[in-house]
């Protein structure tokens, strides 16, 4: 008897111990004050991805780079400013080369958006139907890339 009295006692002695050291730790156990995980949200929260913003027009005669660290109102004051009734590439690139891009004009070409890797060129499988919305799928990949895959399909 005194056999599984012992033996319980060292079970329920390990499990305590067990427990605490495997708890999850927060921030009030890394003594990290609050205000400070806040600021960090907030900085972390309003760090966008590095893409460079380049458009092409003349039928690929002419490249020009708009930004090499976009923003959204950039992105917003350059598809405002393009005439779309003539064709233009308007396309954000990461460093890695991977690209997306929307092109087209109002007039007789259509407008379209792809998605260029290394190994892929996947279009988007309902093509954009106004300027509004191809603005709305750059910004959207420049703020993240998960989302953008989320929210839109490409093949």
């Amino acid at each position: 008897m005194n056999t599984y009295l012992l033996i319980g006692t060292f079970l329920l002695f390990g499990a305590a111990i067990f427990f605490k050291f495997n708890s999850t730790r927060t921030a009030d156990n890394w003594n990290i004050p609050k205000n400070k995980i806040s600021t960090l949200q907030k900085i972390d929260s309003q760090q966008q991805r590095t893409l460079k913003l380049v458009v092409t027009y003349d039928y690929g005669e002419t490249l020009e780079t708009i930004s090499e660290n976009t923003t959204p109102e950039i992105i917003q004051d350059l598809m405002e400013s393009i005439n779309w009734n003539v064709f233009h590439i308007v396309q954000l690139e990461d460093k890695n080369g991977n690209a997306l891009h929307v092109s087209g004009s109002l007039e007789e070409d259509g407008l379209a958006s792809g998605y260029v890797t290394e190994n892929d060129h996947l279009l988007k499988s309902v093509p954009p139907t106004s300027v509004e919305e191809m603005t709305t799928i750059l910004i959207d990949f420049l703020e993240s890339e998960n989302n953008w895959r989320k929210k839109y399909k490409y093949e």
